[in-house]
């Protein structure tokens, strides 16, 4: 059996509000309340060992060992009758760092807690956003993205500064809301670096980090190119 890695998080708050249709039979639809769960997920890639370090996962040839987010603006999107789209009240401002937990189950996060209109939703949408608020001194200052481990007996450290919108689709099609439950946002580490050999990483000024981010300081552009490429798949929703 697979042995899971939940990185869990704090995430940046979202714009309060409903936006719904004027349909009128859809005014009268029954309402459920929706506990918005965050959790990011990792297994060692295939035909790799099991990494000897209980707090960290072995993807794409390096070591993962903490992550970070910033995300901004969510809301949960409708589809077929129950078109309305639904902005989750997140519960913290923002992101100041994430650690690899000693344990194999599903642990979550929780992002928020919304009530809407029951019926089938798609996914949600998001921003990866910068926070304002953070000093220069804090870890995640100018950042979106942050991912630190070690690879080719190296610190590594992988960030990112994109502000762009991502939709997170749901894993079976929709997710059919019929009364109060919980939905998860999922961050898969595989799947943000799925056609990425970290090994290939350089350090390329000599610091003693191997750095994979916007301003090609090793000169890993491809690789960060590849990662900026896999954001949006790297996010889906589910019921489970």
């Amino acid at each position: 059996m697979k042995k899971h890695l939940l990185f869990i998080g704090l995430w940046t708050a979202g714009t309060l509000g409903f936006f719904s249709c004027t349909n009128e039979d859809q005014d009268e639809m029954p309402t459920a309340t929706v506990n918005v769960k965050a959790r990011a997920i990792a297994e060692n890639s295939a035909l790799e060992e099991s990494n000897p370090e209980e707090n960290a996962r072995t993807i794409a040839g390096a070591n993962i060992i903490s992550t970070a987010l910033s995300i901004a603006n969510v809301s949960l999107q409708g589809s077929g009758e129950t078109t309305t789209s639904a902005a989750i009240p997140l519960e913290q401002q923002s992101i100041v760092g994430l650690s690899i937990i000693e344990s194999a189950l599903p642990m979550t996060k929780a992002m928020g807690t919304v009530n809407l209109k029951q019926g089938d939703y798609t996914g949600i949408t998001l921003q990866f956003k910068q926070d304002t608020e953070l000093t220069e001194t804090n870890p995640m200052y100018g950042k979106t993205l942050k991912i630190e481990g070690n690879v080719n007996n190296q610190l590594m450290s992988i960030h990112t500064d994109t502000e762009e919108m991502l939709a997170a689709v749901a894993a079976s099609g929709a997710i059919s809301i019929s009364g109060d439950q919980e939905v998860f946002l999922n961050f898969d580490l595989n799947r943000l670096l799925e056609n990425v050999d970290l090994t290939l990483a350089m350090d390329g000024n000599g610091n003693g980090t191997v750095e994979i981010e916007p301003d090609n300081l090793d000169r890993n552009r491809d690789l960060y190119l590849t990662i900026i490429g896999n954001l949006e798949n790297a996010l889906y929703i589910s019921s489970e």
